[in-house]
Protein backbone atom coordinates (compact mmCIF):
# COMPACT_ATOMS: atom_id res chain seq x y z
CA UNK A 1 0.00 0.00 0.00
CA UNK A 2 1.57 3.40 -0.86
CA UNK A 3 2.00 5.98 1.89
CA UNK A 4 -0.87 8.08 1.29
CA UNK A 5 0.28 11.09 2.91
CA UNK A 6 3.39 10.94 0.43
CA UNK A 7 0.75 10.80 -2.00
CA UNK A 8 -1.38 13.61 -1.08
CA UNK A 9 1.68 15.85 -0.48
CA UNK A 10 2.59 15.24 -4.32
CA UNK A 11 -0.92 15.81 -5.80
CA UNK A 12 -0.94 18.94 -4.26
CA UNK A 13 1.84 19.79 -6.20
CA UNK A 14 0.67 18.79 -9.48
CA UNK A 15 -0.21 21.88 -10.84
CA UNK A 16 3.43 23.43 -10.82
CA UNK A 17 5.73 22.45 -13.33
CA UNK A 18 9.18 21.48 -13.11
CA UNK A 19 9.85 24.96 -14.21
CA UNK A 20 9.39 26.23 -10.79
CA UNK A 21 11.44 24.54 -9.20
CA UNK A 22 13.53 26.33 -6.29
CA UNK A 23 17.24 27.04 -7.08
CA UNK A 24 19.71 27.14 -4.06
CA UNK A 25 23.36 28.68 -3.62
CA UNK A 26 24.78 25.93 -5.39
CA UNK A 27 23.39 26.28 -8.76
CA UNK A 28 26.03 29.16 -9.04
CA UNK A 29 29.19 26.61 -9.07
CA UNK A 30 27.35 24.81 -12.12
CA UNK A 31 27.24 21.71 -10.31
CA UNK A 32 24.20 19.15 -12.12
CA UNK A 33 21.22 21.14 -12.70
CA UNK A 34 18.49 19.74 -9.94
CA UNK A 35 14.88 19.12 -12.10
CA UNK A 36 12.08 17.44 -10.81
CA UNK A 37 8.90 15.95 -13.36
CA UNK A 38 5.99 14.39 -12.87
CA UNK A 39 7.61 10.76 -12.84
CA UNK A 40 7.04 10.60 -8.88
CA UNK A 41 3.11 11.64 -9.20
CA UNK A 42 2.57 9.21 -11.87
CA UNK A 43 4.78 6.53 -9.88
CA UNK A 44 2.63 7.16 -6.92
CA UNK A 45 -0.86 7.05 -8.36
CA UNK A 46 -0.34 4.11 -9.98
CA UNK A 47 -1.32 0.16 -9.04
CA UNK A 48 0.83 -2.24 -8.31
CA UNK A 49 0.41 -4.00 -11.58
CA UNK A 50 3.03 -6.60 -12.52
CA UNK A 51 1.86 -5.96 -16.30
CA UNK A 52 1.16 -2.57 -17.54
CA UNK A 53 -2.44 -2.69 -18.27
CA UNK A 54 -3.66 -1.07 -21.82
CA UNK A 55 -5.80 2.01 -21.97
CA UNK A 56 -9.47 1.87 -22.43
CA UNK A 57 -10.27 4.26 -24.78
CA UNK A 58 -13.46 5.52 -26.18
CA UNK A 59 -14.40 6.16 -30.13
CA UNK A 60 -16.08 9.53 -30.15
CA UNK A 61 -18.97 10.42 -33.13
CA UNK A 62 -18.23 13.42 -34.68
CA UNK A 63 -20.96 15.21 -33.19
CA UNK A 64 -19.36 14.17 -30.01
CA UNK A 65 -15.94 15.73 -30.99
CA UNK A 66 -17.51 18.74 -32.39
CA UNK A 67 -19.81 19.42 -29.65
CA UNK A 68 -16.60 19.30 -26.71
CA UNK A 69 -14.10 21.22 -29.31
CA UNK A 70 -17.09 23.89 -29.20
CA UNK A 71 -17.84 23.98 -25.28
CA UNK A 72 -14.52 23.83 -24.21
CA UNK A 73 -11.26 26.52 -24.58
CA UNK A 74 -8.15 25.06 -24.42
CA UNK A 75 -6.21 28.03 -25.07
CA UNK A 76 -5.12 28.18 -21.22
CA UNK A 77 -3.49 24.89 -21.31
CA UNK A 78 -0.94 25.86 -23.40
CA UNK A 79 -0.30 29.21 -22.04
CA UNK A 80 -1.24 31.28 -18.88
CA UNK A 81 -2.82 34.31 -19.08
CA UNK A 82 -1.40 35.81 -15.91
CA UNK A 83 1.38 38.20 -17.19
CA UNK A 84 3.01 37.52 -13.82
CA UNK A 85 3.79 33.99 -14.15
CA UNK A 86 5.31 33.91 -17.87
CA UNK A 87 7.71 31.36 -16.85
CA UNK A 88 5.23 28.66 -17.76
CA UNK A 89 4.88 29.44 -20.83
CA UNK A 90 8.03 28.70 -21.71
CA UNK A 91 9.52 25.54 -22.85
CA UNK A 92 12.51 23.43 -23.49
CA UNK A 93 13.09 21.21 -26.31
CA UNK A 94 15.33 19.70 -28.63
CA UNK A 95 16.74 20.97 -32.73
CA UNK A 96 18.61 19.43 -34.98
CA UNK A 97 20.58 16.21 -35.66
CA UNK A 98 22.66 16.79 -32.07
CA UNK A 99 19.18 17.32 -30.50
CA UNK A 100 21.01 21.54 -29.58
CA UNK A 101 18.84 22.67 -26.54
CA UNK A 102 15.71 25.32 -28.29
CA UNK A 103 13.39 27.25 -26.01
CA UNK A 104 9.76 28.46 -27.10
CA UNK A 105 7.35 30.56 -25.45
CA UNK A 106 3.51 31.57 -26.15
CA UNK A 107 2.92 34.88 -25.15
CA UNK A 108 -0.38 34.59 -26.48
CA UNK A 109 -2.87 31.92 -27.11
CA UNK A 110 -6.39 33.02 -28.41
CA UNK A 111 -9.38 30.26 -29.73
CA UNK A 112 -10.85 30.81 -33.01
CA UNK A 113 -14.33 33.11 -32.78
CA UNK A 114 -16.06 30.93 -36.12
CA UNK A 115 -13.56 27.63 -35.67
CA UNK A 116 -13.55 26.10 -32.33
CA UNK A 117 -10.99 23.68 -33.41
CA UNK A 118 -8.35 26.24 -34.11
CA UNK A 119 -6.41 28.28 -31.79
CA UNK A 120 -4.54 31.52 -32.36
CA UNK A 121 -0.79 32.10 -31.09
CA UNK A 122 1.98 34.11 -30.66
CA UNK A 123 5.36 33.72 -29.05
CA UNK A 124 9.01 33.74 -29.39
CA UNK A 125 11.41 31.11 -29.82
CA UNK A 126 15.33 31.38 -28.13
CA UNK A 127 17.89 28.92 -30.46
CA UNK A 128 21.35 30.07 -28.84
CA UNK A 129 21.28 33.61 -28.56
CA UNK A 130 18.82 34.38 -31.11
CA UNK A 131 15.36 35.39 -30.31
CA UNK A 132 12.54 35.34 -32.85
CA UNK A 133 9.29 36.34 -32.56
CA UNK A 134 6.24 34.77 -34.34
CA UNK A 135 2.47 34.01 -35.11
CA UNK A 136 0.55 30.69 -35.99
CA UNK A 137 -1.99 28.47 -35.81
CA UNK A 138 -2.71 25.10 -33.96
CA UNK A 139 -5.54 22.99 -35.37
CA UNK A 140 -7.09 19.69 -33.34
CA UNK A 141 -8.08 16.99 -35.56
CA UNK A 142 -8.93 14.44 -33.13
CA UNK A 143 -10.28 13.39 -29.59
CA UNK A 144 -10.21 10.43 -27.95
CA UNK A 145 -11.86 9.66 -24.62
CA UNK A 146 -9.91 7.55 -22.28
CA UNK A 147 -9.49 5.92 -19.06
CA UNK A 148 -6.08 4.81 -17.49
CA UNK A 149 -6.49 1.41 -15.22
CA UNK A 150 -3.22 1.52 -14.12
CA UNK A 151 -4.13 4.36 -11.90
CA UNK A 152 -5.19 3.97 -8.50
CA UNK A 153 -9.26 4.81 -8.33
CA UNK A 154 -8.62 5.70 -4.74
CA UNK A 155 -6.88 9.12 -5.92
CA UNK A 156 -9.72 10.34 -8.70
CA UNK A 157 -11.59 12.09 -5.21
CA UNK A 158 -8.63 14.33 -4.81
CA UNK A 159 -9.18 17.84 -6.06
CA UNK A 160 -5.98 17.81 -7.94
CA UNK A 161 -7.19 14.74 -10.02
CA UNK A 162 -11.10 14.45 -9.64
CA UNK A 163 -12.25 14.76 -13.25
CA UNK A 164 -15.15 14.15 -15.84
CA UNK A 165 -13.39 12.78 -18.80
CA UNK A 166 -9.86 12.69 -19.87
CA UNK A 167 -8.78 13.54 -23.18
CA UNK A 168 -6.46 12.85 -25.58
CA UNK A 169 -5.63 15.19 -29.21
CA UNK A 170 -4.04 14.59 -31.73
CA UNK A 171 -3.53 17.91 -34.47
CA UNK A 172 -1.46 19.79 -36.01
CA UNK A 173 0.80 23.46 -36.07
CA UNK A 174 1.85 25.81 -38.23
CA UNK A 175 4.38 28.82 -36.53
CA UNK A 176 5.95 31.44 -38.85
CA UNK A 177 8.92 33.76 -37.68
CA UNK A 178 9.40 37.13 -38.49
CA UNK A 179 10.96 36.60 -41.82
CA UNK A 180 12.93 40.11 -41.74
CA UNK A 181 15.28 38.79 -38.97
CA UNK A 182 18.26 36.74 -39.46
CA UNK A 183 17.94 32.80 -38.95
CA UNK A 184 14.02 32.62 -39.22
CA UNK A 185 12.16 29.93 -40.60
CA UNK A 186 8.89 27.96 -40.45
CA UNK A 187 8.06 25.18 -37.44
CA UNK A 188 5.35 22.53 -38.41
CA UNK A 189 4.37 19.62 -37.56
CA UNK A 190 2.30 17.18 -35.06
CA UNK A 191 0.95 18.19 -31.73
CA UNK A 192 0.09 15.51 -29.22
CA UNK A 193 -1.97 16.60 -26.20
CA UNK A 194 -3.60 14.87 -23.30
CA UNK A 195 -6.21 16.77 -20.54
CA UNK A 196 -9.11 16.37 -17.58
CA UNK A 197 -12.02 18.17 -17.97
CA UNK A 198 -13.91 18.79 -14.75
CA UNK A 199 -16.94 19.05 -14.09
CA UNK A 200 -17.47 23.26 -14.12
CA UNK A 201 -15.81 22.05 -17.97
CA UNK A 202 -12.65 23.80 -17.09
CA UNK A 203 -9.17 22.04 -18.24
CA UNK A 204 -6.17 20.64 -17.12
CA UNK A 205 -2.43 19.20 -18.45
CA UNK A 206 -2.84 15.59 -17.85
CA UNK A 207 0.79 14.06 -17.06
CA UNK A 208 -0.24 10.72 -15.60
CA UNK A 209 -0.43 8.34 -18.75
CA UNK A 210 2.43 7.21 -20.44
CA UNK A 211 0.59 5.28 -22.75
CA UNK A 212 -0.82 7.79 -24.99
CA UNK A 213 0.97 9.81 -27.51
CA UNK A 214 2.01 12.39 -25.60
CA UNK A 215 4.00 10.47 -23.21
CA UNK A 216 2.52 11.90 -19.67
CA UNK A 217 4.14 15.31 -21.11
CA UNK A 218 1.10 17.03 -20.94
CA UNK A 219 1.47 18.41 -24.80
CA UNK A 220 4.55 17.64 -26.96
CA UNK A 221 5.11 19.47 -30.11
CA UNK A 222 7.09 17.31 -33.07
CA UNK A 223 8.26 18.68 -36.21
CA UNK A 224 10.65 20.71 -38.38
CA UNK A 225 12.50 23.84 -38.69
CA UNK A 226 12.80 25.29 -42.23
CA UNK A 227 14.94 28.11 -43.31
CA UNK A 228 13.32 31.14 -45.13
CA UNK A 229 16.32 31.88 -47.11
CA UNK A 230 18.39 28.25 -47.17
CA UNK A 231 15.16 25.67 -47.17
CA UNK A 232 17.55 23.72 -44.95
CA UNK A 233 15.36 21.60 -42.77
CA UNK A 234 16.00 20.83 -38.92
CA UNK A 235 14.03 18.44 -36.75
CA UNK A 236 12.59 20.20 -33.86
CA UNK A 237 10.70 18.70 -31.00
CA UNK A 238 9.23 20.48 -27.54
CA UNK A 239 7.24 20.14 -24.38
CA UNK A 240 5.40 21.22 -21.23
CA UNK A 241 7.52 17.99 -19.83
CA UNK A 242 10.14 17.36 -21.93
CA UNK A 243 11.84 14.95 -19.38
CA UNK A 244 8.81 12.99 -19.14
CA UNK A 245 10.65 11.32 -22.44
CA UNK A 246 13.85 12.69 -23.21
CA UNK A 247 16.08 9.89 -22.53
CA UNK A 248 13.84 7.63 -25.11
CA UNK A 249 15.78 10.58 -27.12
CA UNK A 250 19.15 10.78 -26.11
CA UNK A 251 20.25 7.72 -24.09
CA UNK A 252 20.76 8.81 -20.08
CA UNK A 253 19.94 12.71 -20.72
CA UNK A 254 18.98 13.12 -17.24
CA UNK A 255 19.80 10.71 -14.80
CA UNK A 256 18.11 9.80 -11.65
CA UNK A 257 13.94 8.86 -11.18
CA UNK A 258 12.09 11.48 -9.00
CA UNK A 259 15.07 14.64 -8.83
CA UNK A 260 16.96 14.33 -11.81
CA UNK A 261 20.04 16.13 -13.34
CA UNK A 262 21.40 16.57 -16.48
CA UNK A 263 23.93 14.25 -17.20
CA UNK A 264 27.39 16.57 -17.79
CA UNK A 265 27.87 15.08 -21.21
CA UNK A 266 25.40 16.84 -22.66
CA UNK A 267 25.15 19.73 -21.09
CA UNK A 268 27.17 21.82 -23.64
CA UNK A 269 24.11 21.67 -25.86
CA UNK A 270 22.67 24.27 -24.39
CA UNK A 271 21.85 23.28 -20.44
CA UNK A 272 24.39 24.46 -18.92
CA UNK A 273 22.51 27.88 -18.25
CA UNK A 274 18.70 25.71 -17.10
CA UNK A 275 18.86 27.54 -13.86
CA UNK A 276 19.71 30.61 -15.08
CA UNK A 277 15.97 31.08 -15.57
CA UNK A 278 16.10 34.38 -17.92
CA UNK A 279 12.90 36.30 -18.62
CA UNK A 280 14.90 36.17 -22.39
CA UNK A 281 11.20 36.60 -23.91
CA UNK A 282 11.05 40.46 -23.11
CA UNK A 283 14.36 41.09 -25.45
CA UNK A 284 13.17 43.11 -28.18
CA UNK A 285 16.46 42.68 -30.35
CA UNK A 286 17.43 39.26 -31.85
CA UNK A 287 21.02 39.04 -32.54
CA UNK A 288 21.53 39.77 -35.89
Amino acid sequence: MKNTLLAVGILLTLSITYYSCSRNTQDKTKVAAKLTTHKEAIDSLRTENIVEKPLKLTSLTNKQVNDSLSTLDLSTLFATKNPEDGYSNRFDGLYGKDNYRIEMFFSEVSKDLKNPNTYHIRGKSRFKKNIIPFDGIIIIDSLTAFEDPNIDTAYFGQESIKHKVVYSTVGKFILKEDSTLKGSGIFSGKITMDFLVRNDNSTELWFFSPQTKSKASGFRFIGEWQSYSTKAIKSVIWAKDLFSFVNEIIKDFSIGERDVEINPKYRHLGWDNYWEMDEWWHETKPVQ
